[in-house]
């Protein structure tokens, strides 16, 4: 039976070796070759794939949900994610929408053509150690956004305010100009905010609210 490949890839070069080398393979054929999240599904029908090779960083969309929309579109495909990042998070997710086998980009070819053959038999391919890595990795993020939610919830417009400008590094009486209140006020709001975060100073407010994106980055 020949397996049929769609490739999810937008660099060129890599997707077209990586079409060299499967023609040599009497049992692949790669029937389709996107480069955009948007299109993946629809190809996926129009060509019949089995397996879709999947980078995650494209343009115009994410890999991750490229993995959904050919689910969703194709439910018998077996999706196996190629890709040069490194982030557990993204990987994460990957594992999350439904990849059956997880591979960086410095992947032996020969393993690459072993997982094809396994994927599309219906076996999935994620070493423990990977996944309990990737999935952890995106456990704390959601830990990390409902933490960050928690603490804008329990501060008030004003102390939010006051909490940007301090990122900045504006001094108080800049922040009763800026904001048209007294330096006494600024300093109420100073204390309140520090409190409710339970930190001890002003650095150390700013670093937690930049650490849980409650404020930018000092321009």
């Amino acid at each position: 039976m020949t397996i049929k490949v769609l490739l999810l890839e937008d660099h060129a070069s890599f997707r077209e070796a990586l079409e060299v080398v499967m023609t040599t393979q009497p049992d692949l054929d790669v029937v389709a070759q996107v480069e955009r999240a948007a299109d993946a599904a629809d190809a996926a029908v129009d060509s019949g794939a089995d397996v879709a090779i999947i980078d995650l960083d494209l343009p115009g969309g994410s890999g991750v949900d490229a993995i959904g929309a050919l689910r969703e579109a194709s439910p018998q495909i077996a999706c196996i994610v190629l890709t040069g990042l490194r982030d557990d998070v993204e990987l994460g997710r990957a594992i999350e929408a439904g990849a059956a086998a997880v591979l960086h980009k410095t992947v032996d070819m020969r393993q690459l053509l072993e997982v094809v053959r396994r994927v599309a038999d219906g076996a999935t391919v994620l070493p423990v150690e990977i996944t309990t890595i990737a999935l952890r990795a995106i456990a704390r993020e959601r830990d990390q956004g409902w933490y960050a939610r928690v603490l804008a919830d329990n501060l008030t417009g004003r102390e939010l305010q006051v909490l940007e400008q301090l990122a900045d590094g504006a001094r108080n009486h800049d922040i009763a100009a800026d904001l048209g209140i007294s330096p006494d006020t600024v300093q109420t709001h100073v204390r309140n905010l520090m409190s409710k975060m339970h930190v001890g100073s002003r650095l150390e407010a700013v670093i937690k609210a930049m650490r849980y994106g409650l404020v930018p980055p000092p321009t």
